[in-house]
């Protein structure tokens, strides 16, 4: 039966015992051996074996070209053939030695056979068998003076007898740590005794120095034997001492470049290691011919105390003598934590127990540092100033020694993400991590004036770290003005829309503006309009010569009173500006009408709008076309408003179009902006509608997109994300239906995946070829994709055909599954008594349509962007019980339109932008709904649209994480790549 074996050889070439494993089978007397064996063998051996086996490997001739000559040789047989004999001897046989001493401790405690191998025999008899019992030897030194010399005699001990080592054949089997084997006897020495020093003594039993030599002898040999071993001298003296004694932690930096303290002692003004194996501290005294040595002998119980205090204030041995924090530690050369942070992490403790070091009797140093570390206390003090145009902050850090450093000073590092502050001194300071999260958005936006910090009113979000909510002399408490509904308000607010109301109060009465976000048919026109009476009632209206009066009223000199507000004026008022798409005018104008009586009201528009120019500044109220805007805006841009509102301001969402610099050069008091989906296709959009209500809120575009698009999007969970949301966070207030309409009716939505016809497959696969290999051939030329208009209009085509190839090829006579599934429910559901809305992206489907419902002998109405009647079309389908079908153009209906009367929702096509359906289905689901609403999106299965639901899953992450639920964004060329 095969099985390991070991055996011990002395190597010449590299003048040292070595332990080799062999494979061999057992045959009565001896074991037959069948060649080495490496552990790259197959088959099992026993465990126990393999950790030696990787100890063997250690000095094998491989490894040992790896570790000592691969830099200085070219190959492994020139390193063997011109390695000097000093290298060896000083360098390689004591890396072996190390690791042969602790595979004979191994095979010590496993057990296992160890045969003594002499020469190039091939078998292994049993009486070779060495004997591994573990067997401790302690030397016994002596040392005499006489006149002429002093005689060194060393004697071994096991215990039970004394006697000389050259009596008896031994054998060095490594010198540190010390092995040796007397026959088949294997003796170990403990772990600080040098067998080097067992070399005279094989031959003779004393060694004898010379007077002339002994002085150096007594200061280098006899010194450092008294340090470690208890000797017997005769003709000098060893004086043991009492001395004080102090532990002293010592700031190093370890392999992995991670701090540890390294513990030390003194005794009196000698230093040792806790490491050190030394026993005593020894002096050596000399007058004249004589010599005294002045010992110290090591406290081990005392030091042990020392260490024991580490552990209990949270640090963990890494090695003998060297501590760590236990997060700090670094195991199998990974780190748990980043170098810096292990570095700020042990700082902080040194500064925390720094003052029971003290007590404990502990020291502390970083003398071995290049750069020092600040290790004492700070605190910091800060005061804020208020004035109409800034808050004026002084944060400064003190520090324990009285310094005061501006926090402006730690701008760049902070910014940077930097830990490490050099102070003027030379020492380095740990910049806190939380002031990190504290003053990063802070310091990103505020503008530096010698020691202070200046910050825009509208940025007082920033200061809350500083000055929390609680603080009642913090800037949040501008905030909280108390206030009431406008006197003469015709009608009754919910409670979610009383806290939009006094959200905007709050804002206006602090000179903010403000973006109101709440879902469609929550009532964003009421909440405004009741913000305009408060503010038309409460402020100063000049007396002027003229006013526009209310539609339906004759022109005066006099403007009518208006209710009185109890409460006492706080500004001049102005005209206040309305501006919507043209689809809302008279929404608005019929709201205000409603819900604000008192409030005068001019709708600028129409072919002979000059004629209105007279009146604008004498209304309350003005509304315009966002087109009319863009038209006049040269003239509106001379005149002073009060109030400016931006209905579904996501039209202004492009920060380059000449609508939205039209906008931007309206003056205003105030600026609000209305809008469902503030985050439609990115975060630009964002930012082009907070710049509007607070202008320097975000920064420029340029700053806002490299500081939070950019990291947003690369980590959308990312702290950049929760700074935006807390910066934007008082300036915008967003709820669903879902959240505040408790009674809002059940929303039921249902995907309807469409076989498509065969013929219409055919057609939609030979096209998405088609545009694949164009895409293809791009990327290889290494062009991008998304400007591509070839791109952009087989996208259009693709989804064309996914509805119905009729679309794109006017002789298609086949019809597409989706059509079919279409009119089969349709059927039912007409049958059953129920109105539905049809929404499309494309007109031509909506005609194609609405030509089927003729033929089935359905009435409809249809509203798209040509659509000149919309109130007609609308009022015809919510009023005529048997016109059951309104056709809708996606974005023609998308915003102002109640359609409570249908109860079913049909998206024929999914948009890239899932808020855009979301609108769809608020015309039908929101107040004034009574019966549960069902929606049903169609799509066709194996074509583009089931990858556009999978990248509105996607991308609806962004909106959600910074302000606004399921909203998309453009798609990128791996998305284009994706989808076709």
């Amino acid at each position: 039966m095969e099985r390991i074996i070991f055996t011990l050889s002395y190597e010449k070439r590299w003048e040292c015992w070595m332990v080799y494993a062999y494979r061999a089978t057992d045959a009565a007397d001896f074991f037959q051996s069948h060649g080495r064996y490496t552990g790259t063998e197959e088959g099992e051996v026993a465990p126990v074996i393999v950790p030696i086996i990787e100890m063997i490997r250690k000095y094998d001739t491989q490894t040992i070209f790896q570790q000592f000559g691969k830099k200085k040789y070219k190959d492994e047989r020139m390193f063997l053939q011109k390695i000097e004999r000093s290298y060896i001897q000083e360098e390689i046989r004591p890396y072996i030695e190390k690791y042969v001493a602790r595979v004979l401790d191994e095979l010590t405690q496993a057990g296992y056979p160890l045969f003594f191998k002499g020469g190039r025999l091939d078998n292994f008899y049993k009486s070779q068998r060495l004997n591994l019992t573990a067997v401790s030897l302690q030397a016994l030194l002596k040392f005499e003076r006489t006149g002429e010399y002093t005689a060194y005699t060393l004697r071994l001990t096991d215990g039970k007898r004394i006697f000389y080592p050259g009596d008896y054949d031994l054998k060095i089997l490594t010198r540190h740590p010390c092995r040796v084997l007397c026959g088949k006897q294997l003796f170990r020495f403990p772990d600080d005794f040098d067998g080097q020093r067992l070399q005279p003594f094989l031959q003779k039993r004393q060694v004898l120095i010379p007077k002339a030599n002994e002085a150096i002898y007594f200061q280098r040999f006899i010194l450092k034997n008294i340090r470690h071993e208890e000797i017997e001298v005769q003709g000098f003296e060893i004086i043991v001492k009492e001395v004080g004694k102090k532990a002293v932690l010592s700031l190093e930096r370890e392999v992995f470049d991670r701090p540890v303290l390294a513990l030390e002692f003194y005794y009196g003004d000698q230093r040792i290691p806790a490491w050190s194996s030394r026993k005593a501290l020894v002096e050596l005294q000399t007058s004249g011919d004589s010599y005294a040595f002045y010992k110290v002998n090591r406290d081990f119980d005392w030091e042990k105390e020392k260490e024991k205090q580490l552990l209990a204030w949270g640090m963990t041995p890494v090695s003998e003598g060297y501590f760590q924090l236990a997060s700090s530690v670094v195991t199998g050369g990974q780190d748990k934590q980043p170098e810096v942070e292990s570095w700020q992490k042990m700082i902080g403790w040194v500064r925390e127990h720094l003052q029971n070091l003290s007590k404990a009797g502990f020291g502390f140093t970083q003398k071995s540092l290049r750069k020092k570390y600040y290790t004492g206390g700070w605190w910091v003090d800060q005061e804020l100033e208020e004035t109409s145009d800034w808050f004026r902050l002084r944060t400064e850090v003190v520090l324990d020694d009285g310094r005061r450093i501006p926090l402006v000073c730690f701008r760049e590092h902070i910014l940077a993400g930097q830990r490490e502050y050099l102070l003027p001194d030379g020492t380095v300071f740990f910049i806190p991590e939380e002031w990190f999260a504290a003053y990063t958005d802070l310091l990103l936006f505020a503008q530096g004036k010698g020691r202070d910090l200046l910050l825009h009113p509208n940025q007082y979000a920033l200061l809350q770290h500083s000055f929390p909510e609680s603080d009642s002399s913090g800037p949040a408490n501008r905030f909280r003005d108390p206030c009431t509904l406008p006197v003469g308000l015709q009608a009754d607010l919910r409670p979610y829309q009383q806290k939009g109301y006094e959200w905007m109060f709050r804002l206006y009465r602090n000179g903010c503006g403000g973006c109101l976000a709440d879902d469609m048919g929550l009532g964003k026109t009421l909440q405004t309009i009741a913000l305009i009476l408060k503010y038309r009632l409460e402020a100063v209206k000049p007396r002027l010569s003229f006013y526009r009066p209310a539609e339906g009223t004759q022109l005066s000199l006099f403007a009518p009173e208006a209710p009185e507000d109890k409460e006492t004026p706080q500004f001049i008022f102005r005209t206040c500006l309305v501006v919507v798409p043209a689809s809302l005018i008279h929404n608005w104008r019929n709201e205000l009408k409603k819900f604000a009586p008192s409030l005068t009201v001019t709708v600028y528009a129409g072919l002979h709008r000059n004629e209105l120019r007279a009146y604008l500044q004498t209304s309350d109220v003005v509304i315009i076309t966002y087109h009319t805007l863009r038209n006049d805006i040269d003239y509106l841009a001379r005149l002073k408003f009060g109030m400016v509102v931006a209905d579904e301001a996501q039209i202004l969402k492009n920060p380059s179009s000449r609508l939205h610099q039209a906008m931007m050069r309206i003056s205003g008091d105030w600026f609000w902006a209305l809008s469902g989906t503030p985050i439609e296709n990115s975060l630009s959009d964002l930012w082009a509608i907070m710049h509007l209500v607070n202008r320097g809120l975000l920064g420029t575009h340029h700053f806002f997109r490299n500081h939070f698009i950019r990291p947003i999007l690369a980590d959308v969970e990312g702290r950049m994300s929760a700074a935006l949301r807390k910066l934007i966070a008082p300036y915008i207030l967003r709820r669903t239906k879902e959240e505040v309409l408790a009674d809002l009716p059940e929303l039921t939505s249902e995907l309807v995946i469409c076989e498509p016809e065969e013929e219409q497959r055919r057609i939609y696969e030979t096209e998405q070829a088609r545009v694949r290999n164009y895409i293809l051939d791009k990327r290889e030329n290494g062009q991008g994709l998304r400007g591509d208009m070839m791109i952009l209009k087989a996208l259009i085509r693709l989804r064309q055909i996914a509805n119905h190839p009729r679309l794109v090829e006017d002789s298609y006579t086949w019809s597409s599954g989706k059509f079919r599934e279409i009119f089969r429910m349709l059927e039912e559901i007409i049958a059953a008594g129920h109105k539905v809305l049809i929404f499309s992206s494309f007109v031509k489907y909506l005609n194609m349509v609405a030509d089927e419902a003729g033929r089935w002998g359905w009435k409809y109405a249809l509203l798209t962007g040509s659509t000149t009647d919309r109130q007609g079309e609308v009022s015809r389908f919510s009023q005529e019980a048997d016109c059951r079908l309104f056709l809708i153009s996606l974005k023609a209906g998308g915003v102002g339109l109640n359609l409570t009367a249908a109860d079913y929702v049909f998206i024929l096509d999914p948009w890239w932008n899932l808020a855009a359906e979301n609108q769809a289905i608020g015309r039908a689901h929101r107040i004034g709904q009574k019966r549960a609403v069902f929606v049903y999106r169609f799509i066709t299965a194996g074509t583009l649209e089931e990858k556009i639901l999978a990248l509105q899953r996607r991308k609806q992450q962004l909106a959600d994480t910074v302000i606004t639920p399921t909203n998309t964004l453009p798609l990128s060329d791996e998305e284009l790549l994706e989808v076709l």
